[in-house]
């Protein structure tokens, strides 16, 4: 009985040492939503602080010289799966949600508790997302001319490498990304057999250390890499010598 005491006691401390150690939820579950369902393309502002990041491309045109801060969102996904994609990128994309405000101005489900002091903002909870990429038009007099060997690596990771690295052991690996839609999908060549592949790509360079659009990330941490942007393509090689491309 003695033991048994003890040990009723220590899971007891332990329980209250967990419980207030846990940190707070600073959301408020009595915020009901307006009821008016809206469409917002946001983009993300860097502020480098515990602070609302997002604002629309209105407020950001209305406020970039003074009182940008004080017109900043949250969003919360409606979903976990909803989640802002691991491949957005806050220099190459902006987003576009579909949701409702909440009434009050609060914090998204599962902001919690720090150091830093969090101020409340207008909170948006959406229930669909589509990473867009931001209209810039690349100047062609800056643009490069790759030829790639597909390494067909199994993993899901960079797999394009320069043609003259394909038989190093030191060699560099890329992603490739579409222009547009209606250009071959380089990363869909491969059939799993059809080696070597070889393609010739001219665009540019769009990030330094990203993930492509619409990069699907599998269980674990992505892979990071320099990401090139094709607007034509050309098949070299494909298991047999091609004679037409895109």
């Amino acid at each position: 009985m003695k033991y048994i005491s003890i040990i009723f006691c220590f899971l007891f401390y332990v329980l209250i040492v967990v419980t207030s150690c846990r940190s707070k939820d600073l959301s408020d579950p009595g915020n009901k939503l307006t009821g008016k369902v809206e469409t917002l393309q946001l983009r993300y502002i860097a502020w480098g602080c515990a602070c609302a990041n997002w604002v629309t491309e209105e407020d950001l045109k209305k406020y970039q010289d003074s009182g940008l801060a004080d017109n900043v969102i949250f969003i919360e996904p409606s979903t976990p799966e909803l989640k802002v994609p691991v491949y957005f990128d806050v220099t190459r994309h902006y987003i576009r949600v579909k949701g409702q405000f909440y009434v009050d101005e609060g914090y998204p489900k599962g902001t919690v508790e720090s150091e830093a002091n969090l101020d409340p903002a207008k909170v948006f909870r959406y229930t669909s997302i589509e990473v867009v990429n931001i209209p810039f038009e690349y100047p062609p007099e800056f643009d490069t001319t790759l030829v790639l060997s597909y390494s067909a690596i199994g993993c899901t990771c960079p797999q394009w490498t320069p043609l003259r690295d394909a038989v190093d052991s030191l060699k560099v690996y890329y992603y490739l990304e579409r222009g547009d839609t209606t250009l071959l999908d380089a990363d869909e060549l491969f059939d799993g057999s059809n080696i070597p592949l070889t393609v010739q790509v001219t665009g540019q360079w769009v990030s330094e250390n990203g993930l492509p659009t619409g990069f699907e990330v599998p269980k674990g941490k992505p892979e990071y890499s320099k990401v090139f942007r094709y607007t034509k393509i050309k098949v070299l090689e494909s298991g047999r010598v091609e004679k037409n491309g895109h």
